[in-house]
């Protein structure tokens, strides 16, 4: 295994994952006790992805998310909160983020949406269901502004196409054309927005 590996059991995942951020030891997420041996069979299963991940983000810059007494939002660092800084990541995240799909669904044409609702996903930073709910993690509002804007704008541009086709790839490019940009943004640093802890 990576000699700089961390393990942390939480409650709240079902399937073990591996987090690779910049400047940051490789942690494993795992169910409460998961055996050893099969943490380090899985993670031995990954080690091509750990090393590939790990090469790419050599070098990146870290964002120095963890700073005592600091907040985060777009990218700058605030004042933290007083009181529970999670529920107020939410609340911004519940401000802004409708905020962005409002002003932008109506820029697109786009405003077939029903509701968003703030999570902490892990998987991904967004979804859209058929029935027009948006989905968004909090963690979002700790990115610039422009990288929340491309993923509520590609989570808009599925009411009108539910798949990631060609078609969909061309609204999304009409859209915002820096979303290329944007997710490179999240490929190097997302990792490191979804290890913080408030």
């Amino acid at each position: 295994m990576p000699a700089s590996l961390q393990i942390r059991e939480s409650a709240r995942v079902r399937r073990a994952r591996i987090v690779v951020a910049a400047n940051r030891p490789v942690e494993v997420v795992v169910p409460p006790g998961t055996p050893a041996a099969w943490i380090e069979r899985f993670v031995g299963r990954h080690r091509p992805w750990i090393e590939r991940r790990q090469a790419e983000l050599a070098g990146v810059p870290s964002l120095g998310l963890q700073r005592p007494g600091v907040a985060w939002l777009h990218g700058q660092a605030v004042p933290a909160p007083s009181g529970d800084a999670t529920a107020w990541y939410r609340r911004q995240a519940r401000r802004e983020l409708t905020e962005i799909a409002r002003s932008e669904g109506e820029r697109l044409g786009l405003t077939g949406w029903s509701r968003i609702r703030i999570g902490d996903q892990r998987s991904r930073w967004g979804s859209c269901s058929s029935r027009g709910t948006l989905s968004f993690s909090w963690r979002l509002v700790l990115a610039p502004r422009w990288v929340a804007e491309y993923v509520v704008v590609h989570e808009l541009c599925h009411l009108r196409h539910m798949d990631h086709s060609p078609r969909f790839w061309r609204l999304v490019d009409h859209a915002l054309p820096h979303r290329r940009r944007a997710q490179a943004w999240l490929r190097l640093h997302g990792a490191e927005l979804q290890a913080y802890r408030p």
